[in-house]
Formats: C-alpha cells, sequence, structure tokens
C-alpha cells in the first residue's frame, strides 16, 4: 500500500508543495517543467563559460550486479554476442536501472506523483504524460555552477546528521563566483565518491539535502540540478524534499553524478558549460545519461 504523503512529506511541508505545484510556473498542463527556462540565454552563457574545449564527464561508471533498489533487477546488464557470416558481427544487449541510487539518470516529469497526478496536472491515469521525450527533444544545454558544499564545511563530504541547508547553498553559490541566473544547471558537489571510498555508513541517516535545502532551490529557477548524493536521509527531514520539486515545480533532476574528475579543472573557474542527451523514449520516466562538462 502506497504511504500517505501526508505522513511521508510532513502536513506543512506537502502544503507548500501544494502551493508550489497551484502556481503553475510554466502553465497549465506544461510538459517541459524547468526545460523551459534554458534556452537561447542560457546556451549563450554556456558559450561564453567555454575558453579551453576540454571536456569532463560527470557520470558514474556503469557497473553489473543487482540494483540496490532490492527490486531483483539489475542495475546493468551487458550481453554480447556474436553473430558468424561473410562478415562476423558483434552486438550487444543493455538492461540499464533508470532510477535507484547507482546509475547516473536523468528524472523525466512522470516519475513521481501526488494525489494521482504528475507534475503539471497530468493524471496517471493518461495515456501520454510528459516524458523523457520531452526533454530529448532539443537535449539540455546551459552554463552550470560547481557548488562545492563539502570544501565549503571543510570536510571529505557532507556529515549525515547535518543535511545540507540554503545557506550551505548560498555560500557556495558566493564562493563560485558565479552570479546563478535562471536556467543555470547547479552542480551540487557533497563528496559522495569519497564517501564511498571510504565505505559510508549508510543508513539511518545519508548525506543530502534537506527541506531547507529544497526550499532555497525552489526560489532560484534552477534549469537543473545535477548532484552526488540525493535528498537528506535523516529523522530530522521529511522524505525526498528535493525530489518532490519534481512534481511541485517540474524541477529535472540528474541523480548520482561523480565529480571527482571536475573539482580540479573547476579551480578558479565560475562555470562551465553541460549537456546532456537523453534518448527519446517516448512514456519513460528516466533516462541514463552521461552528462559532459565542456571547460
Amino acid at each position: 500500500m502506497a504511504q500517505d504523503p501526508a505522513v511521508a512529506l510532513r502536513p506543512e511541508y506537502l502544503e507548500w508543495l501544494r502551493r508550489l505545484d497551484a502556481e503553475r510556473r510554466y502553465g497549465e498542463r506544461d510538459r517541459r517543467g524547468s526545460a523551459n527556462l534554458i534556452g537561447e540565454r542560457a546556451g549563450a552563457r554556456a558559450l561564453r563559460s567555454i575558453d579551453r574545449g576540454v571536456t569532463v564527464t560527470i557520470s558514474r561508471p556503469l557497473i553489473e550486479g543487482s540494483s540496490r533498489r532490492g527490486d531483483g533487477r539489475p542495475s546493468y546488464g551487458l550481453e554480447v554476442f556474436y553473430t558468424e557470416g561473410p562478415i562476423g558481427m558483434g552486438s550487444d544487449h543493455v538492461e540499464l536501472d533508470c532510477h535507484g541510487m547507482d546509475n547516473t539518470h536523468l528524472d523525466a516529469l512522470n516519475h513521481l506523483a501526488i494525489d494521482g497526478r504528475w507534475y503539471g496536472g497530468w493524471a496517471v491515469e493518461e495515456a501520454d504524460p510528459p516524458s523523457v521525450d520531452d526533454v530529448a527533444g532539443e537535449g539540455i544545454f546551459t552554463r552550470a555552477v560547481h557548488l562545492d558544499i563539502a570544501a565549503l564545511r571543510a570536510t571529505p563530504w557532507v556529515d549525515p546528521d547535518r543535511p545540507v541547508t540554503g545557506d550551505d547553498l548560498e555560500a557556495a553559490a558566493s564562493a563560485s563566483g558565479a552570479d546563478l541566473e535562471p536556467g543555470d544547471a547547479l552542480l551540487v558537489d557533497m563528496g559522495r565518491d569519497r564517501w564511498e571510498a571510504a565505505g559510508g555508513p549508510g543508513a539511518p541517516a545519508l548525506p543530502g539535502i534537506g527541506e531547507d535545502g529544497a526550499r532555497w532551490i525552489a526560489e532560484h529557477e534552477v534549469g537543473i540540478l545535477c548532484w552526488d548524493f540525493l535528498d537528506a536521509v535523516h529523522p530530522s527531514e521529511p522524505v525526498a524534499p528535493v525530489h518532490m520539486l519534481n512534481w511541485a515545480l517540474g524541477l529535472l533532476l540528474c541523480d548520482n553524478c561523480d565529480f571527482s574528475r571536475l573539482r580540479a579543472p573547476m579551480t578558479g573557474r565560475a562555470s562551465a558549460a553541460l549537456v546532456i542527451a537523453p534518448l527519446p523514449m517516448r512514456g519513460a520516466t528516466g533516462c541514463n545519461v552521461n552528462p559532459l562538462l565542456i571547460l
């Protein structure tokens, strides 16, 4: 049985989310959410951020095995087979988990529902709700600002007992040297790679952004949020406070990023260009992606 959202999210937070949803920032039954903020101006800012022509991926490597979601399906499975003939042919069949804590992926706007509705008022029973395909047509090309929360706190990773707040995000944005503008991508670096290398402690607390940080994000017209840890898992926090902005605002999320390759190249830089090109899968609730930063 599905959990009552009022219990999972707490009444006051759920009420705030419903108010954001009722605003319909991009119009009734919109299909693109925060992608509406990513247009020519955001693209021009991205171009001005490129001065070296160097590319850096922020994708996690795909590792074969069972998904940590515990649903019995693989996180990533690859079958390579060979077909005999005058010209031999190698082929592949790939199975990917487009959600969860393993693979780097984009959340579409039919990923989370409250009150039987997806983002924008689309009923879950409708045949053609917003999906990955609505973002794939133009892809994502925008300026990206790296917010290094772990460095700000002078720790290898964010403390599980101190969820990331709006003040943390504001301070990191100021430290980046970039003036945030509508449609910018936020790269929120909480040190997950170091945490995992150290054998992170796991449940019941998990590092991430809390309710206060989610409220800050909602105020700043973010085009897409790319993050390594996700929502804080902590007794003081509602369930998935930032993910619920996907429902309330149509916020695009690129989950499970890896910033280990990016930190050194971003030293002394305010921003870079971000490119994400999801596959045009009509109806899909998510898509595995390889986000690239161009410096």
